[in-house]
């Protein structure tokens, strides 16, 4: 799997699944890392949705071949195909489809033909354990007579779109994961019924104190370093091209700040001469931090005043122009400007400790069978 459609496949699941997490990624060509991180997010690693995640592990990890104190017992999965009619597990006398099962092994087995055996075992468990899990939920679902109006529904599903950068990334996400737009809103439906099942008892409501105390213990948190907000045009050379190369680029560049200091825009200028992959969007590089960009290229452009272009600057991509927009100095942000986030990652977290009490209520009060093939 390439590292893109992994990203892709990263992105969705975890905006599904904890709902509070947004993945955007700045391009720059003279980036050091390969994503650099946004600031101020604290859905992406503050504490509260990390422990959610923690939660949502422990919540799907089971020994296998062991029987559950409510009665589940049976091997942990089938030792071999079975007839996709068959079920594969039984709970509370419900079939649980055997064609789920192998439908969900397939798509890993194709990613990984050499899965090592005793992971595969994991793998293979956990499946069949998260699908008992939907059934158990699904009956406590409908015991409770819960059910999510369309209107909700379409206005989860319209936020959950929004995690995607551009409808394209979001098609791509549907593509490289082999779903449809009806299978994501079934799955957005799911979650949004146990958080209504979740909510009659009252487990998952934040008070401002609780957001503000998690605020306090996680200041450092949400101190944001110097940044800066630039663009340039950029002219490739390499590193070991002839003097006479060299400055047959530098005349270009500089009949580039000739133009621009005749009143040419910048960014019209850079769309039209840049080599860059910043060309585009006016050589506009959005802002960064220190260590964000080589050497030579950072100790020019922090240096500079806003507005002020700099002089033809040599890294190993070529030669740039560089223009100062604007500078933000490092800063606190106020508990206003972060609190819906704080609000959001300490529910989520909430939901997946009050998943996770729910299910082994539901396991201890159920009987499950898992059938051998």
């Amino acid at each position: 799997m390439d590292s893109y459609r992994k990203q892709i496949l990263i992105l969705g699941a975890f905006a599904l699944a904890l709902s509070g997490m947004s993945a955007c990624e700045k391009e720059t060509p003279l980036s050091q890392q390969s994503v650099q991180p946004q600031k101020g997010q604290p859905a992406a690693q503050s504490p509260a949705v990390k422990s959610s995640e923690e939660a949502g592990a422990n919540s799907s990890a089971e020994t296998a071949g062991q029987a559950s104190p409510g009665g589940e017992a049976g091997p942990a999965f089938p030792s071999r195909p079975v007839d996709p009619a068959a079920a594969i597990a039984t709970v509370n006398g419900k079939d649980v489809s055997g064609a789920k099962y192998y439908q969900e092994l397939n798509k890993i087995m194709r990613h990984g033909s050499n899965i090592p055996e005793d992971r595969l075992v994991r793998i293979r468990n956990n499946i069949l354990k998260r699908l008992i899990e939907v059934e158990l939920v699904g009956q406590a679902i409908t015991e409770s007579n819960i059910k999510v109006s369309k209107g909700d529904l379409d206005k989860a599903f319209q936020t959950y779109r929004k995690r995607f950068k551009s409808d394209a990334q979001f098609e791509n996400y549907l593509k490289h994961g082999k779903l449809t737009e009806g299978q994501v809103r079934t799955r957005i439906e799911e979650k949004k019924s146990l958080e209504k099942l979740i909510e009659k008892q009252g487990t998952l409501s934040v008070s401002k104190d609780e957001a503000q105390a998690f605020y306090e213990k996680n200041k450092a948190f949400y101190r944001e370093k110097e940044s800066i907000h630039a663009r340039h045009i950029l002219l490739k050379i390499g590193k070991e091209a002839r003097k006479s190369e060299e400055q047959k680029v530098l005349a270009r560049l500089v009949a580039a700040l000739a133009e621009i200091n005749s009143g040419g825009d910048f960014a019209d200028v850079a769309r039209r001469h840049s080599e860059g992959p910043t060309a585009p969007k006016g050589g506009d590089l959005g802002f960064f931090g220190r260590g964000q960009m080589v050497k030579a290229f950072e100790d020019v452009v922090f240096a500079l005043e806003p507005n002020a272009i700099s002089e033809p600057v040599r890294t190993r991509f070529g030669y740039h122009l560089i223009q100062l927009l604007a500078k933000k100095p490092e800063h606190q942000r106020l508990f206003e400007e972060v609190e819906e986030q704080i609000f959001e990652s300490l529910r989520n977290k909430k939901f997946f400790q009050s998943r996770r009490k729910l299910l082994e209520k539901l396991r201890k009060e159920a009987k499950i069978v898992r059938h051998t093939s």
